[in-house]
């Protein structure tokens, strides 16, 4: 076992402070498999924490981590990580992986790692943020309970040889890290979407609703005297649930779906994304009448995408528009949020005009082959970061709160080549 370095035994200290100060836990020696765990505390309620403080970036230090977190039967996990971890995306993705199997299993694992230089240098992240995730995953294991799955037994990773070589194999889903925890409702009279926007017209343009049952569902809090729903809704009888109440009804589950993705739509089109309604896809339109661009930096260069333009023959006559677009819904993997992104391409007449079928066709079969293996998976990065405006997170308003969805996909590593090769 290599020794502590300064860093990592000053953030022990402020993180076992703390869990003491917020939760009163008492702190506890635990060893597993010849490693002492970081920070074990158990709760005056029986709540276990565990803390796990990743300081060297080798390699084979970190997949012992990753081991540890796994066979940990604490009911809450975080991983606090030094710079050159949150550098590795090969890092980042192994523990994003190992988060999501965790969460399956109802351990209460938060999804990112957090930043150890941070914990040292800044008091109100310790103060605010810090405390804000821990508590969030107190309360977690309170909602759900500490019984947890069964877990899938774990075989600690082998370093790769000479000749192995892990690649990241990309995914379409997109993880949900935030949504609002409260749904709330309240009788009204109107029973179809389109009556409540006649009613209310662009007050509620970017608050998802559902009417149903002889009342209206929203993420909106109809208790405070701002919302617009109240000339619809009688306030007498307001009713607040639990968002993961309804996660675990399937009947809710739907209309919970329901809501999330009509906050994608009313985001997308905030974005000027035009919603193609027969084939369910959002579309990239010009930019007024011209070549819509879009520029980003998928590794180390900027680039430049064409998302709408006019394609012109030699004549300067338009030939067809192509346009980016993408069939975008959040879905649920188990109890799991996901936002599926699956990119595509359109054809317009003029940019604005679809093309008929006929023509359709060839047009597609020259453009889309293209966009297959590597080109295709690019162009799912490229979706993640157009919705999140280059920023790390997906931010989907839904009345005061905010969906909040990684502008990364999952991915998985997967180890390649011919072990021992050069050694035969």
């Amino acid at each position: 076992m290599t020794s502590e370095s300064v860093q990592h035994r000053k953030i022990k200290e402020i993180v076992s402070e703390k869990l003491k100060e917020w939760t009163g836990a008492t702190l506890q020696e635990y060893p597993s498999s010849g490693h002492e765990l970081d920070v074990f505390a158990v709760t005056p309620t029986g709540i276990s924490i565990y803390v796990e403080i990743i300081w060297s970036s080798s390699r084979s230090n970190f997949f012992r981590d990753m081991s540890m977190i796994q066979t940990s039967d604490a009911n809450v996990k975080l991983v606090v990580a030094s710079p050159k971890i949150l550098s590795k995306t090969e890092y980042r993705r192994q523990f994003e992986k190992v988060a999501i199997s965790q969460r399956r299993l109802n351990f209460a694992m938060h999804g990112d790692l957090i930043d150890g230089e941070k914990i040292i240098t800044e008091p109100k992240f310790v103060k605010k943020d810090l405390r804000s995730i821990v508590m969030g995953l107190i309360e977690y294991v309170k909602i759900r309970g500490k019984v947890v799955g069964v877990r899938a037994e774990f075989e600690p990773p082998t370093p790769p040889s000479a000749d192995e070589i892990t690649e990241q194999l990309l995914s379409n889903l997109f993880p949900v890290k935030k949504y609002p925890t409260t749904i709330f409702s309240g009788p009204t009279t109107i029973r179809s979407a389109r009556s409540v926007y006649e009613k209310l017209g662009d007050k509620i343009a970017h608050i998802p609703f559902l009417p149903k049952n002889k009342r209206l569902y929203t993420f909106d809090d109809l208790r405070k005297s701002s919302s617009p729903f109240l000339p619809i809704i009688s306030e007498g009888n307001i009713v607040m649930e639990k968002t993961s109440d309804w996660i675990c009804e399937e009947y809710r589950r739907n209309d919970l779906t329901y809501l999330f993705n009509l906050a994608v739509r009313k985001y997308c089109q905030k974005r000027e994304l035009y919603y193609d309604k027969d084939h369910r896809r959002f579309v990239c339109r010009l930019k007024n009448e011209r070549t819509n661009f879009f520029v980003w930096r998928p590794e180390t260069k900027f680039a430049t995408r064409r998302i709408a333009t006019l394609v012109r023959a030699e004549d300067g006559n338009v030939l067809y528009g192509r346009h980016y677009a993408a069939r975008l819904r959040i879905v649920f993997i188990d109890s799991d949020l996901f936002l599926k992104i699956e990119p595509t391409m359109t054809f317009t007449y003029d940019g604005h005009r679809p093309i008929q079928a006929k023509r359709l066709a060839s047009l597609m079969s020259r453009y889309l082959p293209k966009q297959y293996n590597n080109a295709y998976l690019d162009f799912v990065t490229f979706w993640g970061k157009f919705l999140s405006k280059l920023d790390a997170n997906i931010s989907i308003p839904v009345g005061e709160g905010t969906i909040e969805i990684d502008s990364n996909p999952i991915a998985t590593p997967v180890a390649v080549g011919i072990a021992k090769e050069r050694g035969s």
